[in-house]
């Protein structure tokens, strides 16, 4: 921060205004007056060390400032060097969740087509200073306009945000949580003085606040309730008719002698005249300790052009900001192009800037310095309606990523801003949101782990930031933990032995409207940064490769899929804000992709394959929500079927789960590709194993149809489902992994011969209830034979059910290809976040099986044959269609290749190609031994 600029004694005595009498009598003490005409009355220590602390005087910006907080900083920005209200954003239009799908089978009402816009308190916290004891803060603001006030429409009541009383600004006080901000901790209950002088009797954990409001109501009001309810009859006053252009401030004083209560007074200064509240014995702890900052909302346009604090026996705190936020290697754009290896960067940074510059070198701390190593990729740092202080960097990486480990560090206008300065410092613990217990120091560049057999694979998902059972104390509403980036202190403490090369983030990556409805492009940003951009999850990403596989909560929308997703994003008329979805949907496929112009208008196509350099391994990360038909199978007899039930059966076979094309390019890859070994992501529950919640209200039984939980994600289209099963088991090698069930379990299809395992949660739990009949064999609600390997569940820690002893089931999947052996290998083990590697496996057994094992039961097999060395082969029929691709070793042989689909004495063609040569023969099938 800049010098603070000290303030005379006799200058603050003068801002400090009028405070009364000193007696500690019973209730709210409230006064008003013309300029005031000494300070006799005053009760000031006898020193004063007040100082402005932030007069904004800066370049206009969308960020407050680096000493400022906020969970919704899209309601500030900095303009002609003051802080103002920014009463537009994009998306603001504060759109309902459970939309639309809950709405019919949780609320059992229609979707509402009209709502109120009006938004909630923004809170914008002083980092730095977090006060106990005596102090005393002023703001000084200036009104710009009222709200518009009038009536509603068609006899609807009008919108909060124009009704008399709802705009407001003012001092925040008390916090223990640097991200409280949005609706109250307790709607519906007020905060009291009364129980605030019975110490233990409530504990709203929820700020106070010293607001005038748009009508010249001004008072001390709790953030327990969205209600402009006074903390005491007493405690609020008119100040009378506020005006355009009016210039004042607002004053909190706390003083006193005794350790425990403490005296509070506010003071409102509007042009000449001074309005003074005063609160006897209030409780320090619940109340006055803790972090302050400005509030505001409704429409009312206002400045904050300067504040003052008097700081009293408080230091000030060492909280450093990390201004690059997180610069992540996108490993699945990782390719060759003109005999070099390119991939992309994502970078987002705390501020503004001009240009951001990518180094990659062989060596962790180059000889030279790291200044001195080649740029690999430059770009400029962009913000717009849809972006926040990004750069899409496009590297040329200087050796292939299979030879050796790669590192990197990142630039913003010529200053290496690499490290992670915050670890270690009052920027995490308690309040701040971040753990910062791992890494051990943030003095780390990032890393490109070579990418080399055999490939480790960490799956995570369900990555909450707040609530949600974390392994920490105070996590309910705006408590010191309510926002954490881990649920653990100890998460991840072991992750770097277990060598991963990639990182495989699944499903609720950063959930953006798991707190609220972003109503900015800023919130959006502060929602996915305080997500992956704390210590720990930054270092993750900063030091393996990548791959960002988003569900519907990371979109911003819950269970909002199939047809639905793109109607909201195009139709105006659905009872959401379009431009709110255009603008999430564009957010996220920027950051998972590098594109730089999405286009919200069309469903994208996000199914894409990451093979290795080696060409021994190929990940292909599917998108099983978009491209899906509705999950509501009463859509038809809603529409005019009367009685008739499940007309659209989600067994129907119309109905789809990955849409023709992406379908039919599935196909194609397995079909085709090379690899021995091929890892599937993103086909969320094949199997239906879990049981339903919903029961049918007039017979009271449970009903399949409509329940999302027994049909589960691909569950809700059986007869797609089931045709996916037959194209990922048509070829040997293939392992299915997905997140966002909240549970981990390894199981296998017995007649498919068909992997697949879910993984999760990070720090969101809900974990769905196994099926009634649940072991380790067993069917699911549709009939297939399974063997289950593991389940890790909040209550049970075996297939069989047994009750889980230990700690809470935060977990992670450890995933281990091998394509090296002659019978290539999976390893697949469920961790929790503590683990260390050669700890037991969590949930039951660890599942280590061979390619030979698995996919549908071989037929025929192809005789050996000598084609190009180390080279690629297709195999076809004769008329030339596609069957299945392999590879041949050093000396040209071609790996034995087992078919499940062609009869013995079947000719086929094969075909082995290089860059430079390409050789083909026709051979015949042998029988399967």
């Amino acid at each position: 921060m800049k010098d603070p600029k000290p303030v005379s004694r006799r200058g603050f005595l003068q801002r400090m205004g009028i405070i009364g009498a000193t007696s500690l009598g019973g209730g709210a003490i409230v006064s008003s007056c013309k300029q005031p005409s000494g300070s006799s009355t005053l009760n000031l220590p006898n020193r004063s060390a007040a100082f402005i602390i932030d007069d904004f005087n800066r370049l206009n910006a969308y960020e407050a400032g680096d000493a400022w907080e906020s969970m919704n900083p899209g309601y500030w920005l900095l303009k002609e060097n003051v802080l103002r209200r920014r009463l537009k954003n994009e998306g603001d239009q504060r759109p309902g969740d459970w939309f639309p799908w809950h709405y019919e089978t949780h609320r059992d009402e229609q979707i509402p087509i009209e709502r109120d816009p009006s938004l909630p308190f923004g809170m914008l916290w002083r980092r730095d200073w977090q006060l106990s004891g005596n102090y005393s803060i002023q703001i000084d603001f200036k009104i710009h306009a009222l709200p518009a006030y009038f009536g509603g429409k068609n006899g609807q009541p009008p919108p909060l945000q124009h009704t008399p009383g709802y705009g407001v600004l003012g001092l925040a006080f008390g916090s223990s949580c640097l991200h409280e901000s949005w609706s109250g901790s307790n709607a519906g209950e007020q905060a009291s003085l009364l129980k605030s002088l019975i110490p233990g009797q409530y504990n709203t954990e929820a700020a106070w606040m010293a607001l005038v409001s748009d009508t010249g109501d001004f008072g001390f009001y709790s953030h327990v309730t969205d209600e402009l309810t006074p903390i005491d009859e007493q405690a609020a006053l008119s100040a009378g008719k506020i005006k355009a252009g009016a210039s004042g401030s607002i004053t909190l004083y706390v003083a006193g002698d005794d350790e425990e209560y403490a005296d509070i007074s506010a003071l409102l200064r509007i042009e000449d005249e001074w309005h003074t509240i005063r609160l006897p014995r209030v409780s320090r702890m619940l109340y006055t300790n803790g972090y302050f900052g400005i509030v505001g909302r409704g429409m009312l346009d206002f400045e904050i052009s300067s504040v003052s604090l008097d700081p009293g026996d408080n230091l000030q705190l060492d909280a450093p900001v990390n201004e690059l936020q997180v610069c992540y290697p996108l490993g699945d754009s990782l390719h060759e192009q003109g005999g070099s290896w390119r991939c992309n960067f994502i970078s987002l940074f705390r501020n503004s800037g001009q240009e951001a510059v990518l180094r990659i070198s062989d060596q962790e701390d180059p000889l030279e310095g790291w200044s001195r190593v080649p740029i690999a990729a430059r770009a400029p740092i962009v913000s717009n309606s849809f972006r926040r202080n990004t750069a899409v960097l496009n590297a040329r990486l200087p050796y292939n990523p299979a030879s050796r480990t790669l590192y990197y560090t990142i630039w913003k206008d010529g200053v290496n801003v690499t490290s992670d300065p915050r670890i270690g410092t009052n920027s995490v613990g308690p309040g701040t949101g971040f753990i910062g217990k791992v890494p051990r120091s943030g003095g780390y560049v990032g890393r490109l782990p070579q990418l080399t057999a055999p490939y480790k694979v960490c799956g995570l998902s369900c990555h909450a930031i707040h609530k949600n059972r974390p392994d920490l104390p105070d996590w309910q509403a705006y408590q010191s933990w309510y926002v954490h980036d881990q649920p653990t202190p100890r998460a991840f403490q072991h992750l770097e032995n277990f060598d991963f090369q990639v990182m495989l983030w699944e499903d609720d990556v950063w959930y953006l409207e798991l707190m609220f409805p972003p109503p900015s492009t800023d919130d959006a940003y502060k929602v996915i940064t305080t997500t992956i951009a704390g210590p720990t999850t930054r270092w993750q990403m900063m030091r393996h490769w990548n791959v960002i596989n988003p569900g519907d909560h990371d979109f911003g929308m819950d269970d909002v899929k199939g047809p639905e997703q793109l109607i909201v994003r195009q139709k105006g008329d659905t009872g959401q804000d379009p431009m709110y979805m255009r603008r999430n949907f564009k957010i996220v496929q920027h950051l998972i992709s590098g594109d730089e112009a999405p286009d919200p208008g069309i469903n994208p196509k996000n199914w894409r394959k990451w093979r290795m350099p080696a060409k021994d391994f190929s990940l292909y990360i599917m998108d099983a929500r978009l491209w899906r038909t509705s999950q509501d199978t009463k859509i038809w007899d809603d529409e005019g079927w009367g009685e008739l039930e499940n007309v659209y059966d989600r067994a129907n076979p119309t109905r789809t789960l990955l849409g023709e094309e992406q379908f039919s390019w599935l196909s194609q890859q397995l079909k085709t590709d090379p690899s021995p070994l091929v890892c599937v992501s993103g086909i969320n529950g094949l199997h239906t194993i879990w049981s339903g919640i919903q029961v049918n209200p007039e017979t009271g039984q449970k009903f399949d149809q409509r329940d999302r939980v027994v049909a589960d994600y691909a569950g809700w289209v059986k007869a797609a489902s089931d045709r996916v099963l037959e194209l990922l088991s048509s070829r040997e090698g293939v392992t299915t992994v997905y997140g966002d069930v909240h549970n981990g379990c390894i199981l296998v299809n017995r007649d498919h011969r068909l992997v697949e395992c879910s993984f999760g949660p990070i720090g969101r739990s809900s974990g769905r209830t196994p099926k009634e009949d649940f072991g380790e064999r067993m069917k699911d609600y549709d009939g297939r034979e399974l063997k289950v390997y593991a389940l890790y569940h909040a209550n049970y820690d075996s297939p069989a059910l047994t009750k889980r002893d230990g700690p809470f089931y935060w977990n992670f999947l450890e995933m281990a290809f091998n394509p090296l052996l002659v019978n290539p290998t999976t390893t697949l083990t469920l961790r929790n976040l503590i683990d260390r590697p050669d700890e037991l496996p969590r949930g039951g057994d660890a599942l280590f099986v061979s390619a030979k094992d698995t996919g549908q039961r071989p037929i025929s097999v192809l005789p050996e044959t000598t084609l190009l060395p180390n080279a690629d082969v297709q195999i076809s029929t004769m008329a030339g269609q596609p069957i299945r691709g392999t590879r041949t070793g050093a000396d040209g042989t071609m790996q034995l290749t087992r078919l499940s689909s062609i009869k013995p004495g079947s000719q086929l063609l094969v075909t082995a190609y290089s860059e430079e040569k390409a050789v083909s023969q026709i051979i015949q099938t042998l029988p399967f031994a």
